[in-house]
């Protein structure tokens, strides 16, 4: 069957060829930035995922606005500085630049590298610092999962989804790619092997995300009645890229999540939408389905729990992007550490 999933996404149109390059008879003083963001996309597009080219075509944008036609060699230091300014006045975050400047830095250092620049400018160009933490953990409390969970019973299947990953972390990517297949009922344990990015199925990058979550009791109770539910889920062949983002393999699997109104799998911005309004249902303020992951790990932390099995549950190699970005304390959920010491050391019964 064909495999279809709720997604759309713009691309960049690049053109034939790359205008003035590099040849035989030395480096082309006429590159301009529009040519060299041409010739560093195409390079990415062999090189990087298909999500991760997204991105780059997106933020590409704003550099061809603002020098598309314009000569790389008439482009002075404080120029660049000044547009990076620009992009700050104009709203954007901090990481958003940087991003953004993933594009400049990449096509100044090929017009240095093919020998059209002298020096690169960029080498004396830092990013933009922030004292924001832009992964900021706002968990939803014990409550606010409750309420989620009842909010529209003629969608229960879709907050069931959301309401057993604030118990089990996943990412979003990681969620709505599971199937079936990777699920141990008997053992209480999901075996995450794939991640649903823009569309494609892919390996995660990072070797410690193909994993095996444990499943704690509300998890593995939720888990249940979505395994319940999908038993008549048809078997579909997917393309798994691989970590180098060249090869891949095909898989045969049937999925745990598909919208319950459209019937097609879910992409991260069919589900934000849904989830949006969702939120306004069930009277929660807003926050994005991510923080299902946040949640869980603060939910975790508030209650003690080792910070190295959470930190292993979510795929991380060590505990520092736990204590750094996903864990926040939950008072409300906190049980009183005091009377907890108190039994250990047999002050109570």
């Amino acid at each position: 069957m064909v495999l279809q999933v709720e997604e759309a996404c713009g691309a960049l149109d690049v053109g034939e060829g790359f205008g003035a390059g590099t040849g035989t008879g030395g480096p082309s003083l006429k590159r301009t930035v529009k040519e060299g963001i041409d010739r560093w996309l195409e390079v990415q597009r062999a090189l990087k995922a298909s999500s991760t080219v997204v991105n780059y075509v997106s933020k590409a944008m704003h550099v061809e606005k603002k020098f598309g036609k314009r000569r790389i060699v008439d482009i002075s230091k404080s120029d660049i500085e000044l547009f990076q300014a620009q992009l700050l006045k104009q709203g954007l975050a901090p990481k958003t630049v940087n991003d953004i400047f993933t594009i400049v830095r990449g096509v100044w250092a090929d017009a240095f590298g093919d020998g059209i620049l002298k020096s690169n400018p960029l080498d004396r160009i830092s990013n933009v610092g922030s004292d924001v933490d832009l992964e900021h953990a706002d968990p939803f409390s014990r409550t606010e999962i409750e309420l989620i969970g009842k909010a529209d019973p003629d969608r229960r299947a879709d907050a069931r989804m959301i309401e057993f990953n604030c118990w089990a972390g996943l990412s979003l990517s990681e969620l709505i790619g599971l199937a079936v297949e990777d699920i141990d009922l008997e053992a209480g344990l999901v075996h995450v092997r794939r991640a649903l990015v823009v569309g494609e199925f892919k390996v995660p990058k990072e070797r410690s995300r193909v994993r095996v979550v444990e499943l704690i009791d509300p998890a593995l109770a939720l888990m249940r009645e979505i395994v319940v539910a999908a038993k008549e889920a048809p078997t579909v062949e997917i393309i798994i890229i691989q970590r180098d983002n060249i090869t891949s393999k095909k898989m045969k699997v049937r999925f745990l999540f598909r919208s319950s109104t459209s019937g097609l799998l879910w992409s991260g911005k069919t589900l934000s939408n849904w989830f949006t309004a969702h939120l306004r249902k069930a009277a929660v303020r807003h926050r994005g389905a991510n923080q299902c992951r946040h949640t869980f790990a603060s939910q975790m932390l508030s209650s003690y729990v080792p910070v190295e099995w959470v930190a292993r549950q979510l795929g991380h190699s060590d505990t520092t992007m736990v204590r750094k970005h996903y864990g926040r304390w939950i008072p409300k959920d906190t049980k009183s550490m005091a009377g907890m010491v108190s039994k250990m050391l047999g002050f109570r019964t």
